[in-house]
């Protein structure tokens, strides 16, 4: 049959790169291919397609999507067709000042939001919801940054050598706040991928309090690095 295009609409994230979908998002992509796409598969539900016929070999099998019959599977038969070879992304940018680039993907298509989806091979059925609709994985980032996740190592570290020890009431309140301005940045959404230079969620990490940091170098220098240097189950 001849190829057709097919313009389509799928549920998206909330955010792309991100797991939720609380906000019941869609997004309109199109379909350039094939009326009906051969698809390949192996026992485990693993799937290709071929451009041209090609042998299928010992423990696969193959199937067919009409996606005129049935249009529900327009993003499996897009997925598996995959993109134009000439297909490029291009960028709605915004100058945040001080070297910060905002941007994001304005020709995105749904092979940047979801993986190549598999094939019930068990029920010889695609996954699909109650309504028929196809269930697919969606690509997922980290919401934080390189930066920001070595930040979250050190006041990891930071936060165990003081729970070794007893405070002052003062410094005991700056650790408690410290450890609630630690957990607020670990729960930031930062969207790295976003932004071109300096990423302006790096520049929220809470500072380490003056107090207690002066309260682990009065601790080394009273000898205590080794018991430092433990871990805290192997303190009695």
């Amino acid at each position: 049959m001849a190829d057709v295009t097919v313009n389509y609409t799928v549920k998206v994230p909330d955010e792309q790169f991100l797991d939720g979908f609380s906000e019941n998002k869609t997004k309109e992509f199109t379909y350039n291919g094939p009326e009906e796409l051969v698809v390949t598969m192996d026992d485990l539900g693993n799937c290709y397609t071929q451009k041209l016929d090609g042998p299928v070999y010992d423990g696969e099998f193959q199937k067919t999507i009409n996606v005129t019959d049935n249009p529900k599977l327009l993003p499996v038969a897009d997925l598996l067709y995959g993109r134009p070879y000439d297909h490029e992304l291009t960028f709605d940018e915004e100058d945040l000042g001080g070297g910060v680039t905002y941007k994001v993907a304005n020709n995105s298509t749904i092979h940047d939001w979801f993986w190549i989806p598999k094939y019930d091979a068990e029920n010889d059925s695609w996954f699909v919801d109650g309504d028929g609709n196809p269930i697919l994985d969606p690509i997922l980032r980290d919401a934080l940054s390189p930066k920001m996740r070595t930040y979250l190592a050190k006041a990891d570290m930071f936060i165990a050598i003081l729970d070794q020890f007893e405070h002052t009431d003062a410094n005991a309140t700056a650790l408690t706040e410290y450890k609630a301005a630690v957990e607020t940045y670990r729960n930031q959404v930062a969207t790295p991928w976003k932004y071109d230079g300096q990423n302006p969620f790096e520049l929220q990490a809470p500072k380490m309090p003056v107090s207690l940091v002066a309260e682990i170098n009065a601790a080394k220098a009273a000898g205590a690095d080794a018991m430092m240097s433990l871990d805290p189950d192997e303190i009695v």
